[in-house]
């Protein structure tokens, strides 16, 4: 502002009235105004800048990502329909599994933790998208949170290397741990739903084997 333009503000809480005087080169101008307008045009005189943070290059099939100052928490869609899967020293390869999705935190330096499953529609995700209860075992019904057991989950010192995660959890050795047949329409047992399964296309599962959870994908995510 010019030294000579000089703008005065009087403000009398008694009377609750807001007095702006302005000086311009001797001429001298007079208004009132409330006190909402004054709170206006101090906020409007404030410039802040928002810094944007850049996410860095995220995994593949990242659907969702949720920053803090520890690490990141990520969601992704799992594009493959066919895993090679194990129970307990039974391997089955190619095996046909439900559309799923991964949760997992990220740490700063690259650890992983918090691992969840999730079955979905087999859709495009959305916020919106149903959500079925798990139909193998390690996790558990409601959070969908893994048991890794005593299995080393990786390091990612390269965030966008963890979309190799969701294969090396399937990969995991299945046990009995969290397993229910009433997860499963059929209501089989565990060996006889995985000899079941074995061979049949993956749009079975929604058909014949998958119960919804009541759960969407959004609230999957925020858990």
């Amino acid at each position: 502002m010019k030294a000579d333009h000089d703008i005065l503000i009087r403000i009398s809480p008694d009377q609750g009235k807001v007095t702006v005087e302005e000086d311009d080169n001797g001429v001298l101008s007079r208004k009132s105004i409330d006190k909402d307008s004054l709170l206006e045009c101090f906020r409007n005189s404030i410039f802040q800048e928002h810094e944007g943070m850049f996410s860095g290059f995220l995994p593949l099939n990242t659907i969702s990502v949720f920053q803090s100052n520890l690490g990141k928490q990520f969601t992704l869609w799992y594009p493959k329909l066919y895993a090679d899967v194990s129970l307990y020293d039974t391997p089955y390869s190619h095996f046909p599994i439900p559309r799923l999705v991964f949760r997992f935190s990220l740490s700063n330096e690259g650890k992983v933790s918090d691992c969840r499953i999730g079955v979905v529609e087999d859709e495009t995700p959305t916020p919106e998208t149903v959500m079925y209860h798990y139909p193998f075992s390690n996790v558990s019904r409601g959070s969908g949170h893994l048991c890794v057991g005593a299995n080393t989950l990786p390091v990612y010192k390269k965030q966008h290397k963890a979309f190799h995660l969701p294969a090396f959890l399937l990969s995991i050795p299945n046990n009995m741990h969290s397993f229910s047949k009433s997860n499963n329409k059929l209501e089989l047992d565990y060996r006889e739903f995985m000899e079941h399964l074995k061979g049949k296309d993956p749009a079975y599962y929604y058909s014949d084997i998958l119960i919804p959870s009541g759960m969407t994908l959004g609230k999957f995510i925020r858990l």
